[in-house]
């Protein structure tokens, strides 16, 4: 008796809540094979439709009913990322068609079993199959959450991307160091070696040995510059996060212009195109109208207030850069492009502040490939901004709901040299 007490609030929650849904879910089905019938007997006796690809049409429809049915009716799903959850439910239905032919051949051919039974406990396997795949999978946006310590070791995390870089690295640790320690500031330091084939990472580890709080994070094969600021972003324990570039391009001393913003500002990002920007070595010509010809198509695209998204200087607040981060998913140099559209999709501020720049000599960036690579990246990334690939149900800035569409987030831009108000 006292058994039966304590699972009787358990089974009758599991009936009323589960049955109900699934009897909602037998109710869509109904509707579907319906819709699927009706609209058969349209396209073959009455549109003279020939019947196997009328039956190709018919079933398209009576998915299409279903996943719109099950969505706002059964599931109360309120995802705006439909075009994801379409496919899954397609993908669902069409193992469920396998799944019809497979238990009926068993049942008639290899059981000996009336056609009729057999049809009748397939239709009980595959709805029940059906249900729980997309009640758990199809409808279920688990996502990956982004996570915030209570507390930061560091005030800042710089991380640094490598490739083949062993010539270079070592300055730019030490230059890193050096001016931190000048500051009195609390950081720590992250070299991700993404893929290199020289000695990048045994250099890194041996200046390990005198510099505190530097990281290594290394994998093969080469994944791109946005893979590895990513890893770096993932493993940051800094209540601020900057990428800057292994051959210090944008040299360390620059952070003191955006570290002002930080406190207000989720997003503060490095320029070369203000009016203060200084370009202490510039790039060849051909390099310049290439940027500047990519620019006007990413404010065409994406958004019309950013001078420079390609600055590979920028700095975050913590949350923001998890959350923007978690969402990417462009590994090369697109990357910069799409971590301004979250934080705009996101409501996240960005703000723009001149620096200095030094273009190096050694610099591996190819010009044409690059540019025709991120030019893809960017009709990449203005899809997935429009079908709702980015939103994972969380809510954004000051608890905001996402809403998919056009980046809407203030993007500003600094004029002043000094990084203050």
């Amino acid at each position: 008796m006292t058994m039966r007490k304590v699972l009787r609030p358990l089974v009758t929650g599991i009936s009323v809540s589960g049955f109900l849904i699934f009897v909602k879910y037998s109710v869509v089905g109904v509707v579907g094979t319906t819709v699927d019938v009706l609209s058969l007997f349209v396209l073959v006796d009455l549109l003279h439709v020939p019947v196997l690809a009328a039956a190709a049409v018919s079933f398209t429809l009576a998915v299409i009913n279903n996943f719109v049915l099950n969505k706002v009716w059964t599931f109360r799903n309120s995802s705006r990322n439909t075009r994801k959850q379409f496919i899954k439910f397609f993908i669902v239905s069409m193992v469920g068609l396998g799944l019809t032919e497979l238990f009926m051949a068993i049942f008639v051919l290899f059981l000996g079993i009336w056609y009729i039974a057999a049809k009748l406990a397939t239709s009980v396997i595959v709805l029940t199959w059906n249900f729980l795949a997309n009640k758990n999978w199809t409808f279920t946006e688990k996502g990956r959450a982004a996570e915030f310590p209570d507390q930061y070791a560091y005030e800042v995390t710089v991380i640094i991307p490598a490739l083949n870089e062993e010539k270079r690295i070592g300055t730019t640790i030490e230059a890193v160091h050096r001016h931190f320690a000048s500051r009195n500031m609390k950081r720590e330091i992250i070299v991700v070696d993404d893929g290199s084939r020289d000695n990048t990472s045994g250099v890194v580890t041996e200046l390990a040995k005198s510099v505190p709080d530097l990281r290594l994070f290394s994998y093969q094969p080469n994944r791109g510059k946005g893979h590895a600021v990513r890893t770096g972003v993932e493993e940051s324990r800094g209540r601020y996060i900057l990428f800057a570039d292994a051959d210090n391009s944008t040299p360390i001393e620059e952070f003191d212009r955006l570290y002002p913003f930080l406190a207000r500002e989720e997003v503060v990002i490095g320029s070369r195109y203000l009016a203060e920007s200084q370009i202490k070595i510039r790039q060849s010509l051909s390099r310049v109208l290439i940027g500047r010809l990519g620019n006007g198509l990413i404010q065409v695209l994406l958004f019309d207030n950013v001078k420079d998204t390609q600055c590979g200087f920028k700095a975050f607040q913590h949350r923001a850069a998890r959350e923007i981060f978690s969402r990417m998913k462009v590994n090369r140099f697109g990357f910069d492009i799409e971590l301004l559209a979250i934080a705009s999709l996101l409501k996240y501020s960005v703000h723009e502040v001149p620096v200095s720049w030094y273009n190096s000599p050694l610099s591996r960036v190819r010009p044409v490939k690059d540019a025709l690579r991120t030019f893809f990246e960017l009709l990449y990334i203005k899809f997935n901004l429009m079908s709702g690939r980015y939103s994972r149900d969380e809510e954004g800035k000051n608890g905001k709901a996402v809403k998919e569409g056009e980046p809407s987030a203030s993007l500003v831009s600094s004029q002043r040299g000094s990084g203050t108000d």
